[in-house]
């Protein structure tokens, strides 16, 4: 299917594969590494700080990427990124011994990737023509889960006895992807000429823009509360697996909390892999509304319920629910969503988009912080309510009876 694409679209999309693994086999296991060392409150406000300086980064990269060459965006920031992963290698290794150096890596990996992704998702964006759009989407979101699967599994099991390696490795990988991409990309866009008295003015206008489109932003504000839930696995429920679960054997291999995280995201993405476009053919001559007010509340359910299981017989069970849902909910809204973006802030309005991704974040960090007070089972519950009013304000934004706003 690959090879039926321009050949921007296919190195777009190889490129985002790779740099989807190398932070699915470190960041989720970073902050694991990193509740060892702080308590989960202060774990929950260091993670919180990384969200807020990853969404003001995303601010700029946005203005960034409608105002200069992306491919230049692209080269400066996924080159950084892998530095960022170096220094943390660094500091595994003692040669950069102090915590310092921790937290700075892994607060420099989230900024880095916010200042480039919005540029990233624009060239891809840009490649693409309305009518294989879906198609696409589809298979970016498949790589996407694919390279998450091989990510995880390659983190869990490298974690406690090849930490070192397992970083050295993925900023080495990193620095391959965007040497690559800035081979086979062929692409220059046009710049906004628009410019304001200051970059401040002329980047707030930007964003105030994608502000006033009320669809558009209860359509964000959805995707971030009910997607808390996913997000809630790499920090709540990864942490206390590491703490809480009771070591097992399967097949002869030993489990652990960790591993057991590396698991469920395993089954998740073998799963989306695997029946991505099966569920998409069996669900497309249903209502689609229903399909996803449906899909959505499985996959709340199920990762809300992970929160405060401990057994493997609950935990797979539940991954497999949570996963049916994404793959029946997550490709129309993903199709969707591009749909309603201006052509001429595309840049902004996925930068504004990004608000979702910083925000369902900032929740799961909220969710981690609030875990050293409360039960497990009270943090499930905080987590659907999420869901639900998440669900509630998607399905208003993409079927109701609201307009977008036009532009001149």
């Amino acid at each position: 299917m690959l090879s039926s694409f321009s050949k921007n679209i296919q190195t777009t999309l190889v490129t985002s594969f790779f740099s989807s693994l190398v932070y699915a086999c470190t960041i989720p296991y970073l902050i694991i590494y990193l509740s060892g060392i702080f308590s989960s409150e202060t774990l929950g406000l260091l993670v919180m700080i990384n969200v807020v300086s990853s969404f003001l980064a995303g601010i700029v990269g946005g203005y960034l990427a409608d105002n200069f060459q992306r491919k230049k965006i692209l080269m400066i920031f996924q080159n950084l990124y892998g530095v960022s992963l170096f220094i943390v290698a660094l500091n595994f290794t003692g040669l950069l011994p102090q915590h310092f150096w921790l937290i700075g890596g892994y607060l420099i990996c989230g900024i880095t990737y916010n200042l480039y992704y919005s540029a990233f998702d624009a060239v891809l964006l840009d490649s693409t023509v309305p009518n294989e759009r879906k198609k696409v989407y589809q298979l970016q979101y498949w790589t996407f889960n694919l390279s998450m699967a091989l990510g995880a599994s390659i983190g869990g099991f490298l974690f406690k006895h090849y930490l070192v390696y397992l970083f050295l490795g993925a900023a080495l990988l990193q620095f391959v992807v965007s040497a690559f991409l800035q081979k086979e990309l062929s692409y220059k866009n046009k710049v906004s000429h628009k410019k304001g008295k200051t970059i401040f003015h002329d980047l707030f206008t930007n964003y105030y823009i994608a502000a006033k489109d009320k669809r558009w932003v209860i359509l964000i504000l959805g995707i971030a509360l009910y997607s808390a839930a996913e997000f809630s696995l790499q920090n709540y429920t990864g942490i206390r697996l590491s703490k809480e679960f009771n070591p097992i054997t399967l097949f002869s291999i030993p489990i652990d909390g960790v591993r057991m995280l590396s698991l469920l995201q395993v089954i998740n993405t073998i799963m989306v892999v695997c029946f991505t476009f099966v569920v998409s053919r069996l669900t497309e001559k249903k209502n689609e509304r229903t399909v996803v007010i449906v899909g959505l509340f499985v996959y709340v359910t199920g990762y809300s319920l992970m929160a405060s299981a401990n057994s493997i017989y609950l935990l797979i069970p539940l991954a497999i629910i949570a996963t049916i849902g994404e793959l029946a909910s997550a490709p129309i809204l993903n199709a969707r969503q591009v749909n309603l973006i201006p052509e001429d802030k595309q840049a902004s309005y996925l930068s504004f988009a990004s608000l979702s991704f910083q925000g369902s974040q900032l929740l799961a960090a909220l969710g981690l912080t609030l875990g050293g007070y409360l039960a497990a089972g009270l943090i499930s519950g905080y987590i659907i309510i999420l869901g639900v009013a998440g669900i509630y304000s998607v399905v208003s934004s993409l079927y109701g009876t609201k307009k977008t706003v036009k532009y001149d």
